[in-house]
């Protein structure tokens, strides 16, 4: 045991939920070493009955939003309990829309913050549980982390706000077709500016998104017996001829992958019975492109690819293979300014918490932030804990301390963004 190591006995006796990252900068050392001499410690008895525990009102919150399994389009029930939340911790003016978004208010007046993240998740359940200075469940960092962050954050202000509001948003399906957001941009709030809460990492903030196209595709043909094919065309067959060459039109190739235009298979069904040639079938793609770029060009690729098929299929005397498409869901590209007083704000946060400068990032998903990045003329951003590679995994989780440090950076930010406005 070296000097650091009883450094960080007695930072830990005094405080046992002191977050790795604020240990790091007291010692001088990175986050990952601080972690690995306190596991070091842990498993020499060096420190004994060291447990981080759910008794701190914060990581409980977290916890319990983490039990509710809230996939898109099953969200009524966290939807009560972060209604019930905001009641209790003096928001005002709490209410849902339609789409079961939860608002909440703090202060009055303008100039006016939205803090807004999403509530539901992919699929998929995961046992909550806490493990090696980690909270584990569906939604750990994509993204109830940033949502519950953002909420206790928001709360702080109350009576503490001298002027200007701050509006908490939790959102429905934004792991689906976004349905929340284009409900909340019908409620035409009077936006100052807006933070985003997902996983960017607790050093990173997000300033673009790609776009996005989810195309649905669908093919019928004569459906025949199996045992004479010649009679008809098979519809997933030639299903998928037309996905390969609209794949092999549409995609680019670039060493960075925020610039390309990618495209991914995502479902196919097709066919009735073993011994029937498949007479229909669908399948479904997502496509994603940079900001920047015209969409149009992809939908006008595809329309051609669709047309010159249904014209060179057909079959003999039997009425031709008929292609069409339908695009079900479309999200454009968006871009932030990185100078813009949310981005100062933001950045000037994680500076002051953990003594070095953000990397701004664009990321090749799609956010609730590309939305209202489009429709409304104000300074945005994304930001929020959690290691983003961990979305949508079956080992999604998020450490402890990264949450806990996420809440001061929030706070910090809020302050900084309405210090700088009044300012302006």
């Amino acid at each position: 045991m070296d000097d650091i190591d009883k450094t960080i006995i007695k930072i830990l006796t005094k405080d046992s939920r002191t977050p790795n990252t604020e240990i790091a900068q007291q010692v001088n050392l990175s986050e990952a070493s601080i972690r690995a001499r306190i596991e070091k410690l842990v498993s020499s008895g060096a420190i004994k009955n060291f447990t981080i525990t759910l008794s701190d009102n914060h990581l409980t919150l977290l916890e319990n939003a983490l039990k509710f399994y809230s996939p898109s389009g099953q969200e009524k029930d966290i939807s009560d309990f972060l209604f019930d939340k905001l009641t209790d911790l003096g928001f005002s003016n709490v209410h849902r829309d339609s789409a079961n978004n939860v608002f909440g208010e703090i202060g009055s007046g303008s100039p006016t913050l939205l803090l807004c993240g999403h509530m539901d998740t992919v699929p998929g359940q995961i046992n909550v549980q806490i493990k090696d200075n980690a909270i584990y469940g569906r939604g750990a960092s994509d993204a109830k982390s940033s949502l519950i962050s953002m909420l206790i954050a928001a709360s702080s202000f109350k009576d503490k706000l001298n002027s200007g509001k701050i509006i908490f948003s939790a959102v429905t399906d934004e792991e689906g077709t976004g349905q929340g957001i284009r409900e909340l941009l019908k409620s035409n709030l009077q936006l100052d500016c807006a933070i985003f809460g997902e996983p960017s990492g607790i050093d990173k903030i997000t300033v673009g998104y790609k776009g996005r196209y989810s195309v649905k595709f669908t093919c019928d043909t004569p459906p025949v017996h199996a045992s004479a094919p010649w009679m008809s065309h098979n519809a997933i067959e030639l299903l998928f001829l037309l996905w390969n060459e609209i794949q092999a039109e549409i995609q680019t190739n670039d060493d960075n992958h925020y610039k390309q235009i990618t495209s991914c298979l995502t479902q196919i069904e097709g066919g009735s019975a073993d011994n029937v040639m498949p007479g229909n079938s669908n399948l479904i793609c997502d496509i994603r492109y940079p900001f920047g770029y015209n969409p149009d060009q992809i939908t006008q690729k595809i329309s051609e690819i669709v047309s010159n098929y249904n014209s060179k299929y057909t079959f003999d005397e039997n009425p031709k293979s008929t292609f069409n498409y339908e695009i079900i869901d479309s999200t454009p590209a968006f871009e932030c300014s990185k100078s813009s007083i949310v981005s100062r704000s933001v950045s000037r946060a994680v500076i002051k918490k953990l003594n070095l400068k953000p990397k701004f990032v664009h990321k090749t998903g799609t956010g609730d932030m590309n939305l209202l990045g489009n429709q409304m003329n104000i300074p945005v951003l994304t930001y929020g804990p959690g290691n983003p590679h961990l979305s949508h995994t079956s080992n999604e989780h998020i450490m402890i301390d990264e949450f806990l440090t996420s809440i001061d950076i929030y706070q910090n930010s809020i302050e900084n963004i309405f210090d700088l406005i009044q300012r302006i």
